[in-house]
């Protein structure tokens, strides 16, 4: 017998477009015509989504079209946020298949009676300019604040004018904000259909599909140079510029986005809608700062920072990177600190292999608390005391130390035993000259992933199954091909010695495991002599504050 597949379930006409006014469909949402269907999540949105919602009404932004089920609905009882709601049963309902947060949102914001003291209860502030809407504070006087659903109601708002003539010169303002706010006007597509399959398909796609934006493009769209400024400094410039000026490779927007935000403030996961707003300035490092500038700051100290990692801490690629939250942490100190001493140099070499091989633990396996923890070490003025305190973090927490029997490019092991095996100066058997810091650059391309300049020195297949992920089967050699890799084999000693390639070919699993062991020594004590723990780890002598007194009797 064959199979027959069911027919798919759709739509008996296309959605109707239309728009409502705000104040009719809060009246539609009141009295039960248009619901919330029991599949829908409740209210995940904060105050700070709400005060957002009703600005961009005041302001004329738009906000969104909603999609709406016209069918048959019972008698029932709804809970939308605070409100309740007895719906009777209607023949013509509208279930919201998506826009559910706006929409009670906008019901919680506006109610007669959740509005003014509820969760949500919003006021229109009157003591700035412009005007604007903010939450309501516990005990605040209403001397300067409309409540959001008296603003809402006419009668109610001439009633409070009248009791508030110190604002009698600002009814012409007030009135064109309640007109903006009830005959703003909300687009709808409305569906037909008796199947809650076709309903439950839409909100699936509609809420499952496509790729939400990342926090680095949400930025970039909400601070994007006017088309006419192409020479400001933006998040991609300084991408561009670290890849070819630089050719420490091809940052990842996130990353630079942190790096910029570390700069300003210690907590890289604040809003970044408010990061040039005037309330926010006071309470960043550069408060007086515009968006340029900003920007181009930013630049100097991350070429600052990746200068000191490329140099001083031996990082040649930013795909070598043990974790990328440490570029942001050093972007952030090398912006206030900018001639840093060189002591202070030595102690935050030491400090970034340590805290390489702590990694997140810190903060409970969080990178982006590891992040806020030790930017926030970092404080303006104080240099040395900021370079103390991020030694202190990591001072005593457990540490992992790289297996050399279990290398990977996806992995903080795998990165620093990579840092390891380029301090060895691999040579190349076509020139005998060490490779270049271009070659990296040039082979991995704008990848994020070191893969390419680490092949393996035999296939898998020749090796036992022990040696197969082993660094003793990787050899660093940007831009060779991966059938000429075995070449290094039969080089010269002094090739071979830069890659550790010691003794007979002979069997590819004794050389493999020759290697493994000879790496994994090395690593072991390039790391120790990097992280000097056996060192004292104090601060320049000069930073020392030395009571004069006691620096008198103690001279001869």
């Amino acid at each position: 017998m064959s199979h027959v597949e069911e027919p798919q379930a759709g739509l008996l006409a296309e959605p109707s477009a239309r728009t409502y006014q705000l104040a009719n469909l809060v009246s539609l949402v009141s009295d039960g015509t248009i619901r919330v269907p029991h599949l829908q999540r409740g209210l995940r949105w904060k105050r700070s989504d709400a005060v957002a919602l009703i600005d961009s009404v005041l302001r004329g932004f738009p906000i969104g079209s909603l999609l709406l089920w016209r069918r048959a609905a019972p008698a029932e009882s709804l809970q939308l946020g605070q409100v309740n709601i007895e719906a009777p049963a209607r023949s013509d309902a509208l279930y919201v298949v998506d826009g559910q947060q706006r929409i009670t949102t906008f019901l919680n914001v506006l109610h007669p009676e959740v509005g003014l003291s509820g969760e949500f209860a919003l006021v229109y502030d009157l003591k700035q300019r412009p005007f604007r809407v903010r939450p309501r504070g516990r005990h605040e006087p209403e001397e300067h604040a409309i409540a959001l659903p008296v603003l809402f109601e006419l009668t109610k708002l001439l009633r409070w004018v009248s009791d508030h003539p110190a604002h009698a010169d600002d009814i012409d303002e007030i009135n064109r904000a309640t007109q903006r706010l009830r005959e703003f006007h909300v687009p709808a597509y409305e569906v037909r259909s008796q199947d809650d399959r076709v309903l439950r398909e839409i909100y699936d796609r509609m809420n499952n599909s496509g790729k939400r934006l990342s926090r680095a493009e949400a930025f970039w769209g909400l601070y994007a140079p006017s088309e006419r400024d192409a020479e400001a400094t933006t998040l991609e410039s300084i991408q561009e510029h670290v890849e070819t000026s630089m050719g420490w490779g091809r940052l990842d927007a996130n990353t630079v986005l942190y790096a910029f935000l570390a700069r300003r403030g210690p907590d890289t996961t604040r809003d970044i809608h408010l990061e040039f707003r005037q309330d926010r300035r006071k309470s960043l490092d550069f408060p007086a700062e515009d968006r340029e500038h900003a920007h181009a700051q930013a630049l100097a100290a991350l070429e600052r920072a990746i200068e000191f990692l490329r140099t001083e801490v031996g990082v040649p690629h930013f795909t070598f990177l043990a974790y990328r939250y440490l570029l942001v942490v050093l972007t952030r100190f090398f912006a206030h600190f900018p001639d840093t001493h060189e002591r202070n140099k030595v102690l935050l070499r030491r400090w970034y292999w340590r805290s390489a091989l702590v990694g997140p633990g810190i903060a409970g396996g969080s990178s982006t608390g590891a992040a806020r923890v030790l930017a926030a070490c970092i404080r303006p003025g104080d240099e040395s005391g900021s370079v103390q305190r991020l030694l202190k973090v990591v001072e005593g927490k457990p540490r992992f130390q790289p297996d050399a029997r279990d290398f990977g490019t996806n992995r903080a092991s795998g990165h620093i035993m990579l840092c390891a095996l380029w301090a060895l100066g691999p040579r190349s058997p076509e020139t005998g000259n060490p490779f270049e810091l271009v070659d990296l650059a040039a082979e991995i391309g704008q990848g994020s992933s070191p893969r390419l300049v680490c092949p393996e020195l035999f296939e898998r297949g020749s090796l036992p199954k022990g040696l197969r992920s082993s660094v003793g089967n990787r050899v660093l050699a940007p831009g060779m091909p991966e059938d000429a890799v075995q070449e290094l084999v039969a080089a010269n000693d002094e090739v071979r010695a830069s890659h550790r390639i010691t003794g007979p070919a002979g069997d590819p699993g004794d050389l493999v495991k020759r290697r493994e062991e000879q790496l994994n020594q090395f690593i072991r004590d390039w790391l120790s002599e990097r992280m000097a723990e056996a060192f004292d780890d104090s601060p320049p002598l000069d930073s020392l504050n030395l009571d004069d007194d006691d620096a008198q009797e103690t001279s001869w």
